[in-house]
């Protein structure tokens, strides 16, 4: 679990300067403030590195972070032509991941992974996976001659890297705005970690983040309400194509593109009834039975679904228990209410931030 980093999380709360003393309360970002959390996981999980976004916001890691999801009109020209025309990115050149910061994940990756195969240490992280990787396919090549080494281990890095930071932090940035315009429900929250802290002799344990029924409510729901990615893009492998029978004629050649609308099922209102509505009953365990096969797929399904997905839900119960720990938010004069979700973007982010109140409530006075 990381521990080390919800506790930086929860350091750094502590020691923001109170702006309203009535309400010993001050403002901040909260998406900009949750990828500080979840980079310096992702850093310190993954690759061994201290990253210390939280002393150094600017800091490489952070950056480069800031620069892969960063706007422009080429950037966006290159997802687009990596989502819908992938035929044309050799030739085009293009890069999901800018160059300087493709050289940056590089030279650390690489540099990680060599003092960890001098050293001989082991931490059971990704970096050890990849070298066990490496090793495996040097012995015993893949049946198609793959062999795990160079930018191929890279990438698998970058991809975990770029992947893991930024939808946890867009996951735990909207289900804070979401509590902060239901005090109700966020004081329904704070005291399941009450109880569970309780339980555990004030210990977060897996133990402990596998009780937080609620928050797992919670988290369903933003992730309805606000998927990562707005689709998924897949693609026909069958030799003999793919049958739309019974509900269309057509078949699916092999090779053609397919793409599922994630966020026009998660709004359909005949499957979500009030599909704007914040309602985290939809995800009640008796109620979560009953949904629609292939109606929810923030993580997508099937044997393409984000093998992320447990360690992005942890990553995230983590950083909302140790931020709820001894703060609670509410919303300001800059919380904007409606939702306003920035058509530019990669992936599903608020336009102009998520700006809330953050006060200093402790869970034991509230105990």
């Amino acid at each position: 679990l990381p521990l080390q980093v919800g506790r930086e999380l929860d350091k750094y709360l502590l020691t923001q300067p109170i702006v309203c003393a009535e309400t010993k309360s001050f403002t901040l970002e909260m998406k900009e403030l949750c990828a500080l959390y979840t980079t310096d996981v992702i850093a310190t999980v993954a690759y061994g590195v201290q990253a210390n976004c939280f002393k150094n916001p600017n800091g490489e890691f952070r950056r480069h972070g800031r620069a892969v999801f960063k706007f422009s009109l080429r950037r966006s020209l290159e997802f687009m032509v990596v989502f819908f025309m992938p035929h044309l990115v050799p030739y085009l050149r293009f890069k999901v991941v800018p160059p300087t910061s493709t050289e940056f994940l590089r030279s650390a990756i690489n540099y990680v992974m060599q003092q960890r195969e001098l050293s001989g240490q082991k931490r059971n992280d990704l970096i050890d996976i990849l070298i066990e990787f490496k090793n495996s396919t040097k012995e015993t090549p893949s049946t198609n001659g793959l062999v795990f080494e160079g930018d191929l281990l890279v990438a698998q890095a970058a991809l975990f890297f770029t992947a893991g930071f930024e939808t946890s932090s867009a996951t735990m940035s909207f289900a804070l705005y979401e509590l902060a315009k239901r005090p109700d429900l966020q004081q329904r929250v704070r005291v399941e970690i009450a109880d569970g802290l309780r339980r555990t002799a004030g210990k977060v344990t897996q133990e402990f983040i596998d009780s937080l029924t609620y928050m797992q409510m919670i988290i369903d729901e933003v992730l309805r309400l606000y998927p990562p990615l707005p689709f998924l893009d897949r693609q026909c492998t069958a030799e003999e194509g793919y049958s739309l029978e019974p509900f269309h004629k057509f078949r699916m050649p092999q090779g053609m593109p397919v793409y599922i609308p994630v966020y026009g099922l998660h709004m359909d209102p005949e499957i979500y009834p009030e599909p704007k509505k914040f309602d985290p009953e939809r995800f009640a365990p008796q109620n979560k039975k009953q949904l629609k096969p292939y109606t929810y797929m923030p993580f997508g399904l099937g044997p393409h679904g984000c093998i992320g997905e447990r360690f992005a839900m942890m990553q995230t119960k983590v950083g909302l228990t140790y931020f709820l720990l001894n703060h609670k938010v509410t919303t300001c004069a800059r919380t904007k209410i409606p939702m306003q979700l920035d058509r530019k973007a990669v992936v599903v982010q608020a336009e102009g931030g998520i700006y809330l109140n953050v006060v200093r409530s402790p869970l034991c006075e509230n105990s």
